[in-house]
């Protein structure tokens, strides 16, 4: 993936894509493609935005998020466990 700047407020991204997703989008042509891309990117530049939202006002270190982890692993391995059959 490449951005290219231009002169105006936008920027052209030029995306590599795999031989069968072209397949794909040719054979759809009807489909506003570059929409469908800028409306994804969107949607994860929003979730972006969030998480670091939430991040700069957390106490939570990182320490903290690898013990909480490691606890919740451990008690979905005791619980899947217990329920299936051994």
């Amino acid at each position: 993936m490449r951005r290219k700047p231009t002169n105006g407020t936008r920027s052209k991204l030029v995306l590599d894509v795999p031989a069968e997703l072209d397949r794909i989008l040719k054979r759809h042509r009807e489909v506003p493609w570059v929409r469908v891309a800028e409306q994804a990117l969107w949607n994860y530049a929003r979730k972006l935005e969030l998480a670091d939202r939430l991040v700069s006002r957390s106490a939570v270190t990182a320490g903290d998020v690898e013990t909480l982890g490691r606890e919740v692993k451990k008690g979905l391995r005791r619980r899947y466990r217990a329920a299936s059959p051994a």
